[in-house]
């Protein structure tokens, strides 16, 4: 396995990790992994463990790349969270996605997601605004104003708005951050715009996650179906909310995923 660590020199220079079957691997379908929020080192940071590990481990064997980034904020790409908001992770998500294709790694219609809880946010936003998926694989999904404190984001804004309106910040599963994440969350809630969805997207949801991950699961699954987007959904029973105890069965339902929408023997 080829590993390639290194710095985007664009938008907020995310750090990255590159795993290919060889150096000169070419035109192979490629896994964006997007971490979830609150774990940098796991996945997003210095290794991959668990679900990830698994996911990266069974592509490298199907002859399929696999690429982690820091999300801004996070880890080694850094930066101030007064700055952060999701639109911006889904732009990291693209930046990600131009490298693969400007360094000839892949092309259009073999590249898409892996995201885990509020990673899926940002997959599901990058392709909202860009449709450039081939395909995306879910996990623990986050799509809806359903996050953390009763009434999401949106209640949370309600009951700190002097505070961030005249400029403050607050403290938001772990982060401190402004009246932009707030903003941008409230105009581009994902599950409201989930009509502009267009690629391929398998659910993986355990059985043992949080019942507002759940929903948004089958949620998303229902409404993309709606909307004629090829739309998959498998109930992990005993996995948690990183499938971290089913990792082998999280990597084998992704990848056979992968290689059917893709249609690779």
């Amino acid at each position: 396995m080829y590993k390639k660590f290194f710095r985007l020199d664009y938008g907020d220079k995310n750090f990255c990790r590159l795993y290919m079957p060889d150096k000169n691997s070419a035109n192979i379908s490629v896994i964006i992994y997007c971490h979830g929020w609150t774990k940098p080192i796991q996945g997003g940071g210095r290794i991959l463990v668990g679900a990830p590990k698994a996911v990266r481990d069974l592509a490298i064997k199907n002859n399929m790349a696999f690429l982690s980034f820091d999300q801004f904020g996070e880890y080694r790409t850094w930066g101030n969270n007064r700055y952060f908001t999701h639109a911006r992770w889904g732009e990291g998500v693209k930046n990600a996605y131009d490298y693969i294709v400007n360094n000839n790694i892949s092309k259009d219609g073999l590249i898409g997601c892996f995201g885990i809880s509020s990673g899926t946010t940002a997959a599901f936003r990058m392709e909202q605004k860009y449709n450039k998926l081939a395909f995306n694989v879910s996990v623990a999904t986050a799509i809806s104003n359903n996050i953390i404190n009763p009434g999401g984001p949106r209640q949370f804004y309600l009951d700190n708005k002097e505070l961030l309106d005249n400029g403050g910040l607050v403290k938001y599963c772990g982060k401190k951050i402004s009246k932009l994440f707030f903003d941008d969350d409230d105009q581009n809630l994902c599950i409201e715009h989930l009509d502009k969805v267009k690629c391929p997207t398998l659910f993986l949801q355990g059985s043992l996650d949080n019942s507002r991950r759940k929903q948004d699961a089958l949620d998303g699954y229902n409404a993309l179906k709606e909307y004629g987007v090829h739309s998959e959904y498998f109930l992990v029973e005993g996995g948690g909310h990183g499938l971290e105890q089913k990792a082998n069965i999280c990597a084998e339902k992704t990848i056979e995923f992968i290689k059917r929408v893709l249609d690779i023997k």
